[in-house]
């Protein structure tokens, strides 16, 4: 079938998917927000639809955690922020009753903690810290260098860049095979600049920006989820991210079978069948389609040797990379560092440190921890244990007094989360060319989920919404 444009399903939603016929039944593999987007569709258009979920709740990586904390507090664990061109966010959280609060990522008193002492980004600060900036670079704050590299390169890309229905234009493919390591390096950036841009290009942070793609790393900067942008009116999902997926789930109650990991595909020119854990039991259900949401990372678990998967299907599917991501929350009995809302890049191991509660009430404070790339590898590798006093440790050479004030800690570490095994996709160099495989239906198999979305980097709620509404559109037009 032909390939969707992404002008086309928005057309779709905007009308109300009008003369769409979904198959008689469909199977949901997963109930993250691809999945429930999908089976709200087919269960809203008379589709006798089965989601199977691997664990004990909706949602996938829109995970908030409540417990263990005290006085109501909770922190995000995954997405977390909603801008105002997420137009799928902003269309079913209207049709679903769920509000917005201001972002926490907004008001930041953001600083660097480099060498042992707290550096601004201001020309003075960075001064002062004597980093091995390059002759050129001394005087420059991190908004000039990030004008200069990040900025003025994907101007002279132009308008294509960052145009809503894109795709890598001939031109353009030397950038997607080529690292942003190297973009940077090219254009004079020394490494100490690009240790202080790095904190703010979110999915592209972690020592990965030797491996991602260039390409896609300037669609990234060029968008609206980009930091160096507009971000007054970025927002986050009242009460917790994971009041969206709960929303979902409450509409469509019993054709959610959780912790029904699935364990293997077949289809044939009729039908498709799931086989999946039921409390310990083997149990198959067969469907006309299936929708399969779940990352390629746990899709590698599955028997899909009788699926009649193309070859570049599970090149692709063996190929993907997701980021590797730990985060890490210490309860603190009261704030004992100064500032509001305080987030601090670092040198240390544990690179990034914040206050994740900034705006909840209370005297007691949660400070979040995060690493990304070898290090959360290395850190995932802990025991929880281990993991907690690492951790604390470091924030104790930033903020003395964290070991006084600690009073409890959680951690999650991506990659060894059962049935998703890693976070949001990582473009590497050469993704441009992996993404239709990546999008394309398999006979009556189809694929949602934030890496099969438009745009090369995940991530993004608004991206898994969309693209559980494009396979909706695709069984209909099947």
């Amino acid at each position: 079938m032909r390939e969707l444009t992404r002008s086309e399903v928005r057309q779709q939603l905007d009308a109300g998917f009008p003369r769409l016929a979904p198959p008689r039944s469909v199977v949901v593999v997963g109930a993250g927000l691809a999945g429930l987007a999908a089976a709200h569709e087919l269960h809203r258009a008379g589709c006798d639809v089965t989601v199977l979920e691997a664990s004990e709740r909706p949602g996938g990586r829109a995970f908030t955690l409540r417990a263990p904390f005290a006085d109501g507090l909770r922190a995000e664990a995954g997405a977390m922020t909603v801008t105002p061109h997420c137009d799928y966010v902003t269309h079913y959280r209207k049709l679903l009753g769920v509000e917005l609060d201001r972002s926490d990522l907004l008001d930041q008193d953001f600083s660097y903690f480099v060498n042992g002492r707290f550096v601004r980004a201001d020309p003075a600060s960075l001064a002062e810290a004597g980093l091995p900036l390059a002759e050129h670079e001394r005087g420059m704050s991190v908004t000039d260098m990030i004008e200069r590299y990040v900025t003025a390169v994907a101007e002279e890309l132009g308008p294509d860049l960052a145009a809503p229905d894109w795709a890598p234009a001939a031109e353009l493919e030397h950038l997607d095979r080529a690292s942003v390591q190297e973009v940077l390096r090219g254009r004079g950036a020394s490494q100490a600049a690009i240790d202080l841009m790095e904190p703010l290009f979110l999915e592209m942070r972690g020592g990965d920006l030797r491996s991602a793609s260039a390409l896609s790393w300037l669609r990234h900067e060029s968008g609206h989820r980009s930091l160096l942008g507009e971000v007054d009116g970025w927002g986050k999902i009242a009460g917790g991210t994971d009041v969206l997926p709960q929303a979902f789930a409450g509409g469509l109650r019993d054709r959610i079978r959780y912790r029904s990991p699935v364990v293997r595909l077949e289809q044939d020119d009729d039908t498709v069948t799931v086989t999946y854990l039921d409390h310990g039991r083997l149990a198959t259900v067969t469907a006309d389609r299936v929708v399969v949401t779940v990352p390629f990372s746990a899709m590698r678990h599955v028997d899909v040797s009788h699926a009649r998967l193309s070859e570049a299907k599970t090149d692709v599917m063996r190929r993907l990379r997701y980021s590797s991501i730990v985060r890490v929350y210490l309860q603190m009995r009261r704030q004992f560092w100064e500032g509001h809302n305080v987030s601090v890049s670092t040198d240390l191991p544990v690179r990034w440190v914040r206050d994740a509660t900034a705006s909840q009430p209370g005297p007691r404070r949660i400070l979040e921890v995060l690493m990304t790339g070898w290090r959360s590898k290395a850190v995932a590798a802990m025991s929880e244990e281990e993991r907690l006093n690492f951790v604390l440790g470091h924030v104790e050479t930033m903020f003395p007094g964290a070991r006084e004030h600690y009073e409890l800690g959680l951690s999650v570490a991506w990659d060894h989360q059962p049935w998703i095994e890693g976070s949001y996709v990582l473009p590497e160099r050469g993704h441009g060319k992996l993404m239709p495989a990546i999008r394309a239906p398999e006979g009556r198999i189809h694929f949602a989920g934030e890496h099969t979305s438009y745009e090369p980097n995940g991530g993004s709620m608004s991206y898994a919404l969309e693209s559980g509404v494009r396979a909706f559109v695709e069984l209909a037009v099947a």
